[in-house]
């Protein structure tokens, strides 16, 4: 630790904070491992510089009559501007050093509840549709008794275990489903065989994770600005920052200050003057009770739209055209902005029609939608970052009650839905036991279910909501993102008609605007004409 504290002295009022949380490493049999590989540098025939002499270079900037070069400034005049703009909340300056971290052996309860928690990074996620499971692969603490260990083990080895069984009794139906997807001449294709035996596998992988517990590990590669990581240290004293996610974050900024010490000295005292929260279970589950009131059998509900925004985004047309109402309708006005046919742009894969005029209209009109989904499911919801939500931590959606979703090839098949509701069973009554014996609520909530459902208030604009359901409701997006985009899809276009053409997959919207190839995945094409069908009938056409 001496090290460590070479590298933070610069700063003692975070010094202690930073110290107390790499000490949490030891409470964990194998904490996440954190190595900086990629960081913000000048081109290499200039001088080299730190984040706090770019944030310096940038504010002077807003201020030079010519350029502000990015160069070294240790005087202790640019000093003092690090200091007061950073200070006054001038933090646009703290937005230009970027870094990329390889994070690996990190619970994803840790991903889920912090890394990914705001819309300010961007991540690439070892994913548990696509990669098996490994056997043991949790986080394991240390600071237990010699009963608590044997519990939590045990526990997390029986959700492994029901995993790789869950694996197994699933192929069977998921290849029965398969063959009624895609036809039998298909199969007998060897490259088309090839691909459609790799899917089986995903789908059983995709599926069986949801018995998997949430302190199982996951590797990534996550990047963010230096602002960001301010903030995360900034955020660190708050409730829902584990201990794991504190040491997380402090092995982030102590591997970047190996080589850059200007995030040290930009480091502010973490936020103390938090409101502890002890969530009590009969609040939970009556608030529970009235959200699901509230969805009104969906799983996914619309809570408001203004009955004039249809006009309100005619005239936003307009006014951006430079057409008055009587030489373009607002029913021609919307055709313009809405009809992959008149606007391509609604189809680009790249999305520049967030910088088009026209297309940015669908900025004007905010949606937002309450939305029950699984902890597995939520973690793909976040990844479309444009449209975040109000998430509660997962202590204020646990009332030891089970409390769970369940994926269509098991709700649709009797056997499978007995043997699965009793492994997920298995879980809730583990995270009792756990808390029975003892073992820190903190700790025994890593091991509810994949499963375990999560009630979330979603909010965004219309372009946002576009480009997430032109994802998420091809045919190769999670099952149950898919079937909740398509109850999104449908309510919005119920009160919007004329946003009919444009909200489909990405190879509904290339049709219409005649772009080709329509299906933009290439091999990885899920092997159904969705581009002929209505939004009202994607839901027949999957089976799994």
């Amino acid at each position: 630790m001496s090290r460590e504290r070479n590298l933070f002295r610069e700063n003692p009022s975070v010094e202690r904070y930073l110290l107390e949380y790499l000490s949490l490493g030891s409470e964990f049999v194998e904490p996440p491992r954190v190595k900086l590989s990629l960081i913000t540098r000048v081109l290499p025939e200039e001088e080299d510089i730190n984040s706090r002499d770019i944030a310096i270079s940038a504010a002077l900037q807003c201020y030079a009559p010519g350029v502000a070069k990015m160069v070294l400034r240790p005087e202790e005049r640019f000093q003092q501007i690090a200091e007061s703009t950073l200070e006054a909340g001038h933090h646009t300056t703290r937005m230009h050093a970027h870094y990329t971290f390889r994070i690996e052996g990190v619970s994803r309860s840790v991903v889920h509840d912090i890394l990914h928690f705001s819309p300010f990074y961007n991540t690439s996620q070892q994913s548990q549709r696509y990669v098996e499971a490994k056997e043991g692969n949790y986080l394991i603490p240390t600071k237990l008794t010699e009963k608590q260990r044997q519990i939590y083990l045990e526990s997390a080895a029986t959700a492994n275990e029901n995993y790789f069984r869950l694996l197994e009794l699933l192929r069977p139906e998921v290849d029965r489903r398969l063959r009624l997807m895609y036809p039998e001449r298909g199969w007998k294709t060897a490259k088309t065989a090839e691909r459609l035996e790799s899917k089986a596998q995903k789908l059983c992988q995709e599926i069986a994770r949801y018995v998997l517990p949430v302190a199982q590990k996951t590797n990534l590669f996550y990047t963010l600005n230096e602002l960001q990581l301010l903030r995360l240290f900034r955020a660190s004293q708050m409730s829902n920052y584990s201990r794991e996610a504190k040491y997380l974050v402090a092995s982030m900024i102590s591997d970047l200050a190996k080589v850059d010490k200007g995030i040290i000295q930009d480091l502010r005292e973490p936020w103390t003057e938090v409101v502890e929260q002890n969530f009590d279970e009969t609040y939970i589950r009556e608030q529970k009770e009235e959200f699901d009131a509230w969805l009104g059998g969906r799983q996914s509900r619309l809570l408001s739209f203004s009955e004039n925004t249809r006009e309100e985004l005619a005239k936003a047309v307009r006014n951006v055209l430079g057409i008055p109402k009587r030489y373009l309708s607002d029913s021609e006005a919307l055709k313009r902005l809405m009809d992959p046919a008149k606007n391509p742009l609604l189809a680009d894969v790249f999305e520049a029609g967030i910088i088009d005029p026209l297309t940015s209209c669908l900025r004007e009109v905010p949606i937002r939608f309450a939305t029950k989904l699984s902890h597995t499911a939520d973690s793909q919801r976040q990844r479309q970052r444009q449209t975040s939500a109000a998430t509660p931590p997962i202590e204020a959606m646990y009332d030891r009650r089970a409390d769970f979703m369940t994926p269509l090839i098991i709700r649709e098949n009797e056997e499978l839905n007995e043997t699965y509701k009793k492994m997920i069973g298995m879980n809730y009554t583990n995270v009792a036991r756990c808390l029975e014996a003892g073992i820190p609520k903190e700790l025994a909530l890593l091991l509810l279910p994949n499963a375990h459902t999560l009630r979330v208030v979603e909010r965004g604009d219309l372009f946002d909501w576009l480009h997430r359901l032109k994802d998420r409701l091809c045919y190769l997006a999670q099952e149950e993102i898919f079937f909740i985009s398509v109850e999104q899809a449908e309510q919005i276009i119920q009160v919007l008609p004329g946003a009919r053409e444009m909200i489909l997959a990405k190879c509904g919207a290339r049709q219409s605007s005649r772009m080709s190839p329509r299906c933009p995945e290439g091999e990885r094409w899920c092997g159904q004409k969705v581009f002929n069908l209505e939004i009202e009938d994607y839901k027949r056409g999957r089976l799994i």
